[in-house]
């Protein structure tokens, strides 16, 4: 049997690749100068952002963030940030919410090499940073959900190659994200994004929603086009970028972001409004109909159906005899040797092994045979494996240059906490998000519980502390944000986890039954530790 997939490579033109490249001798010469110490700090974020890359704390290295399409890497990509990871002695890798991988500590030469080296294998990290349209993050297992019944993988992959042509014929005030949902699972929050998709497998089309966002004044996204005919989803996001590049705030970079259109143009309806009148001027004068054959290759593996393969990590595939196995090192940080042990062996198989990002800071191995998932299994024991060890967490502030506070040595603080605590079943708590700062990049926001990086003056002395957030919901049909409820120092917070997993043991119930009947019961909990 041949099932039908999406194309891994991107099907990205020679023009544009060589549009995205051009500019390259420019982010070679101000990079010398930064580490030169000839450019400060905040200018030279405006000059490096735009290709991936920014300063970390100290401004002494940098980091480089490598953009992966709907999270996936094909075989020549995953050998590639292998042999790389070797080559240049890459230390520190982070999964990010944003369905890349950031790799930290880096001096400038290597910065510039890696830029190059990248682009050459189908990695385009021209505007994974800076005012830029971002990586387009999906549904981690697009094509391969059991019970799957529409794979729109071809219109990720369209969209994404679309939205690179942005980076030199609109200027964005700021970062332009767009993402995909699958219709059952809203992992990479198109209700709150810049620009999301949502599919309706039942009659193939997709809802549009514009202008949502995380981070100071977040917003939930505006319905623009309900049960629109895939082909016509490029009209959508050109409208937006017009709308946006039109009418967004160019003068203060604080609310130079996509969802403030909601406020500049007079609330929800008048955006709705506004968007139909361009969106027919462009369906006018622009052909960007999308031929999704362009977009899609066979797969010819197959494999044999094995029940006694038990494990909450690995899943079924629709694909017949075809497993998937969800690795989650904490916080998105593993460790390089735990990372090359996953890319060299998944590497050695066949060319339609995958890795798939998730926008929880999870990496998927897709494609295996059983005793495949059985290997890797055994390699990525290291790991989450339940919601609580799962929890999202940006950097931090550490390396991160506007971070707050560390976010997550915090994590595996709390982690450690719990491990060594009497009477606590980690199976009853619930994942958490921590951010470093108020941007949100741990998505503190939707979390269930949520933390944000700030300070807090005890006994007259500024102490790091972080605010906490309950309530947060990113679950289709049920979006919310979490609400702040307090603010607790760093030092406290692994033993107000310890005291919350106690109260759940001894009630034998999950935090999010518990929550349901005593969400005061919570709030005076963290009373206690402020």
């Amino acid at each position: 049997m041949i099932w039908i997939e999406e194309d891994v490579i991107m099907a990205i033109s020679k023009e544009l690749k060589e549009e995205l490249i051009v500019d390259y001798p420019t982010f070679i010469e101000n990079t010398k100068k930064f580490y030169n110490k000839e450019i400060s700090v905040q200018d030279y974020k405006g000059l490096s952002g735009p290709f991936g890359s920014y300063a970390e704390k100290g401004a002494n290295t940098g980091m480089s963030r490598w953009r992966f399409p709907g999270g996936v890497l094909d075989q020549d990509k995953i050998r590639f940030v292998a042999e790389t990871i070797r080559r240049y002695d890459l230390k520190v890798p982070h999964f990010t919410t944003g369905q890349c991988i950031q790799f930290h500590n880096l001096d400038g030469d290597t910065i510039i090499k890696l830029f190059e080296e990248c682009h050459r294998h189908g990695i385009y990290n021209r505007g994974a940073g800076g005012d830029h349209p971002r990586n387009t993050a999906a549904s981690p297992l697009l094509g391969l959900y059991k019970d799957e019944i529409w794979d729109f993988s071809p219109y990720v992959k369209a969209l994404s190659e679309y939205v690179l042509t942005f980076i030199k014929d609109i200027k964005f005030p700021r970062k332009f994200k767009t993402a995909f949902s699958n219709g059952q699972e809203n992992s990479a929050h198109v209700t709150f994004k810049d620009f999301g998709v949502l599919a309706h497998p039942e009659d193939k089309t997709f809802s549009i929603y514009v202008a949502g966002g995380l981070g100071p004044n977040p917003k939930m996204g505006v319905l623009v086009g309900n049960h629109i005919q895939p082909e016509e989803l490029l009209y959508y996001v050109k409208t937006l970028a017009l709308i946006f590049s039109e009418h967004g705030n160019y003068k203060n970079r604080s609310k130079a972001r996509v969802r403030y259109l909601q406020d500049i143009l007079g609330g929800p309806e008048a955006l709705q409004n506004t968007f139909k009148t361009y969106l027919a001027k462009v369906k006018e004068t622009e052909k960007l109909t999308i031929n999704p054959s362009e977009f899609i290759y066979s797969i010819n593996k197959h494999g044999q159906v094995d029940p006694s393969l038990q494990n909450s990590r690995v899943g079924e595939q629709k694909q017949e005899g075809l497993y998937y196995v969800n690795w989650h090192p904490y916080g998105g940080n593993p460790s390089q040797k735990q990372l090359l042990q996953v890319l060299e062996y998944v590497g050695g198989l066949d060319d339609e092994v995958q890795i798939r990002l998730s926008s929880d800071e999870s990496m998927y191995i897709v494609n295996l045979t059983a005793d495949e998932a059985r290997q890797v299994l055994a390699i990525t024991e290291n790991g989450g494996t339940n919601d609580f060890y799962n929890s999202v967490s940006c950097i931090g502030a550490t390396i991160c240059q506007v971070g707050l506070q560390d976010s997550s040595g915090l994590l595996i603080k709390i982690f450690d906490a719990v491990r060594k605590a009497t009477n606590v079943n980690s199976d009853l708590l619930p994942k958490f998000h921590i951010s470093g700062c108020p941007s949100s990049c741990g998505t503190h926001q939707i979390g269930t519980i949520g933390f944000h990086g700030a300070m807090k003056v005890v006994n007259g002395v500024p102490t790091p502390a972080f605010r906490v957030f309950r309530g947060g919901n990113e679950n289709l049909e049920h979006e919310h944000f979490a609400e702040q409820i307090g603010t607790i120092v760093s030092s406290d917070i692994p033993s107000f986890f310890v005291e919350l997993g106690q109260i759940l043991t001894k009630a034998n119930l999950t935090f999010d039954a518990w929550i349901q009947i005593h969400d005061a019961d919570f709030d005076e909990l963290v009373s206690k530790y402020e």
